[in-house]
């Protein structure tokens, strides 16, 4: 496999030497906890209940009482430039939204049960809860809402694999105004439903939101490898994009489509969605093309008009992979699902394609240029093989998804 062939470009992080992260939350409007283990630590830091920074902190053989905490993460905040005040905007007189949760998975787990928990927890009750399973034959999800008595959530099964017709099944079988997306490897934060419904609420012309995404922990090189690869955190600004006053800074808009977020945590409205004719099932993860479905329908949110936000109160966490093989899987297919995801719209939107030749130069730039914002996060101890293996997936991508075009799946 390629990504065997090319660790020998570069060595990977000695186990021994790694020190697992604390993951702590802390509630600057609450009373601080003292911090008593010692080691690495990253601090979701809130105000009044909203995340506004997620920082470093080594913690002495002593701890850090209440007081050397606050001072260390004032300390931070200040000097990394995250907001100073949780933003609040003025809600327009509309009707309340109608929220429809949908979940995707393929296998019975603790990890379902633990995301329907956490949906039935949030601040605010949604429409409806939707599982859509993408391998009823095996996949043991009937029999386990079965034994648990769940008769709560819709089950839909959807036999067709890939992801792009899970969550399109899904949309088929929503009854809400809005609809939001769910991985079932996710902790699921008890104000996200509340922070997504508010910005559809407050604004009527968003067609999309996205949120922010933290690792749920940081305890093996391979995890704490994926937050330098990039993450899924998109920052603790909101933000706004369109094709008029909220364009971004980079060369490559509205074709950067990974500052907009990421399909783990995407919510849209129904009839906005199902205009754009919902997700391309000739990608995503379950066909060769391995992933992109999220960046394409982004970005086709953003090109057909349409306005998408990115709000960091709509908080879930993240299980990452724990061992290196399953991150070189990962970061090799991320790597074939964002070139796949342009050879799509080269192929099926002429009209772009004046749009994306005027961006080449600065596409190769973004993907190899080793000052590029992509790579910013890396350090110098970052695997070069890493690199190589999502060069290789990208170098795939069109060529899967040539073959996605040619599969066909009854």
């Amino acid at each position: 496999m390629i990504s065997t062939l090319l660790d020998r470009f570069g060595g990977w992080p000695d186990p021994s030497s790694f020190r697992p992260t604390h993951i702590v939350e802390v509630d600057l409007d609450e009373d601080i906890p003292a911090m008593t283990a010692s080691g690495p630590a990253r601090v979701l830091v809130r105000r009044s209940g909203r995340p506004v920074a997620f920082v470093p902190v080594t913690v002495p053989d002593e701890g850090l009482t209440p007081e050397e905490v606050r001072k260390a993460l004032d300390e931070a905040i200040a000097s990394e430039g995250y907001p100073a005040e949780p933003a609040h905007a003025e809600a327009q007189a509309v009707a309340p939204v109608r929220a429809t949760v949908v979940i995707t998975t393929c296998v019975a787990t603790r990890g379902l049960l633990r995301v329907l928990d956490d949906v039935r927890a949030q601040t605010i009750t949604p429409h409806e809860i939707v599982v859509v399973d993408n391998r009823p034959n095996t996949s043991g999800v009937t029999d386990l809402f079965q034994q648990q008595g769940i008769d709560d959530v819709r089950l839909v099964l959807e036999h067709r694999p890939g992801l792009s017709r899970a969550r399109n099944a899904g949309l088929a079988a929503s009854t809400g105004d809005v609809i939001a997306f769910l991985d079932d490897d996710i902790a699921v934060d008890s104000r996200w439903l509340e922070a997504i419904t508010e910005v559809f609420r407050q604004d009527p012309s968003v067609a999309c939101v996205t949120g922010m995404i933290l690792p749920m922990e940081l305890e093996t090189p391979a995890q704490y490898l994926f937050e330098e690869f990039g993450g899924f955190s998109k920052g603790f600004h909101q933000r706004r994009y369109d094709l008029k006053d909220h364009r971004g800074t980079s060369k490559l808009y509205p074709y950067a489509a990974g500052v907009f977020g990421t399909g783990a945590n995407g919510s849209f409205r129904v009839d906005a969605l199902r205009a754009l004719n919902g997700f391309d099932e000739k990608l995503g993860m379950g066909t060769p093309a391995k992933g992109g479905e999220d960046l394409d329908i982004y970005l086709s949110v953003i090109q057909s008009g349409r306005t998408l936000v990115y709000e960091p109160a709509a908080l879930v966490w993240h299980q990452h992979h724990r061992e290196i093989a399953a991150l070189r899987h990962q970061i090799f297919n991320y790597g074939v699902g964002m070139s796949a995801m342009i050879a799509k719209r080269w192929w099926a939107n002429r009209q772009e394609r004046p749009e994306m030749l005027q961006r080449l130069g600065a596409g190769v730039k973004h993907v190899l240029g080793p000052g590029s914002p992509k790579h910013q996060t890396k350090t110098s101890s970052y695997p070069r093989a890493l690199t190589l293996i999502e060069l290789g997936g990208v170098i795939r991508g069109p060529f899967a998804y040539w073959r996605s075009r040619r599969h066909r799946v009854s």
